[in-house]
């Protein structure tokens, strides 16, 4: 049984958290600018006239999505969950995509296109904090089996694609949400030593059966990369000469990114971003994904309740995971997995499923404060009915 309450919605005024929708509009700004001028230099237009459509779109989304009081996501989660799994399963079907990597994630319906391991990462958070919550109300065997059946399913059909840097993402999530929940200091240690102990076993013996040759090489590249500096290792080489080319100042005319670094605009998008805007311009924009995830991170503090804290939490996570996987591996401190950079990277469904996310934690956000309660005795507060499911 899941029980909804209902009560009337924030003054969308009084209540908005400014501060978190300036941060997200700063950042939606900073990557259409910065996405404009790489469009230009390689001279495709209709790259940033559909990085422009998903934004519209995914700004509309997320203005809806903060009107949702979020503890209707205990119900529209699973609803959200059961369609994010039919769309992973059609993607081993029908899904297409990165052919020359052997990965295919994406559905196409004409020209429209949709990699939905985005949203599942955001119904995964939802129907998991779900049972977070509710094993801490009844902690029983059952929910901790279902949370590990509804964790897993998504996980492996993204593992099956194969998309190891998303699983990688949804993983952290997790143990991100699982560290809040209460999870015991000493086996996270435990859990630590296990992973370092077994590093060189599964390396040596695990990881080259299980990786594609190119996947095995990106690893290899990133721990010796001298010896690969002309292929594995060259998108990241030249990366980081873009990023050091970018000096101090805005320039915009400087054109390296746009003409040598392979995936300029998506995965290396960093790399644009630090040669056209320069030293002082990436370290604003690194200085916004800290303020927002900071202000989550408060955010989550005072939640009205447990569901709303884990969920602001797994989103939290999810723009961490990427932020510093996609940073990282422009400046040759990660490997590099295909992992976009939330607002800035182009592409539809990872923009429009950023802005989903962005609206769900304004929401949470919006109603850290409870609503106040009606005076009139005997009866709820106006709109406060308890629906049960």
């Amino acid at each position: 049984m899941v029980s909804v309450e209902h009560k009337s919605g924030p003054n969308p005024f009084r209540s908005m958290d400014w501060f978190l929708l300036l941060i997200v509009l700063s950042l939606h700004a900073i990557g259409l600018t910065v996405l404009s001028s790489v469009a230009t230099q390689k001279d495709d237009p209709g790259m940033f006239t559909k990085q422009l459509m998903a934004a519209a779109i995914g700004l509309v989304a997320m203005v809806v999505l903060m009107f949702f009081d979020y503890k209707d996501f205990r119900v529209l989660g699973f609803l959200a969950y059961a369609v994010t799994t039919v769309m992973l399963v059609m993607v081993l079907f029908v899904g297409r995509g990165l052919e020359e990597v052997g990965m295919s994630g994406w559905l196409f319906i004409g020209s429209f296109s949709l990699q939905p391991s985005e949203l599942a990462k955001i119904s995964l958070v939802l129907v998991s904090a779900f049972f977070f919550e509710r094993i801490r109300d009844r902690n029983n065997v059952i929910n901790y089996l279902m949370l590990i059946g509804v964790s897993l399913l998504p996980i492996l059909l993204i593992l099956m694609q194969p998309d190891f840097g998303t699983a990688m993402v949804c993983i952290l999530v997790l143990v991100c949400m699982l560290f809040v929940w209460g999870f015991k200091y000493r086996y996270i240690a435990a859990g630590l030593v296990v992973m370092a102990a077994a590093a060189i076993p599964v390396w040596v013996y695990v990881l080259p059966k299980v990786l594609d040759p190119y996947q095995m090489k990106r690893l290899l590249s990133f721990v010796n990369p001298s010896a690969y500096s002309k292929d594995a290792a060259y998108q990241v080489r030249m990366a980081i000469r873009a990023i050091g080319s970018g000096q101090s100042t805005v320039d915009f005319s400087r054109d390296y990114a746009a003409n040598w670094v392979p995936a300029s605009h998506t995965d290396m998008i960093f790399s644009a971003l630090g040669e056209k805007l320069g030293f002082y311009g990436s370290a604003l924009t690194v200085v916004l994904f800290a303020l927002f995830l900071l202000r989550c991170i408060y955010v989550a503090t005072f939640a009205r309740d447990r569901f709303g804290a884990y969920v602001m939490v797994g989103l939290s996570a999810i723009f961490l995971a990427h932020f510093l996987e996609n940073v990282g591996m422009n400046l040759g401190l990660m490997p590099v997995t295909g992992i976009p950079l939330p607002f800035i990277s182009s592409g539809g469904s990872s923009l429009i499923a950023n802005d989903v996310s962005a609206g769900i934690l304004i929401g949470i956000s919006m109603r850290r404060k409870p609503v106040p309660y009606a005076s009139t005795p005997g009866k709820a507060a106006r709109g406060g009915d308890n629906i049960t499911i």
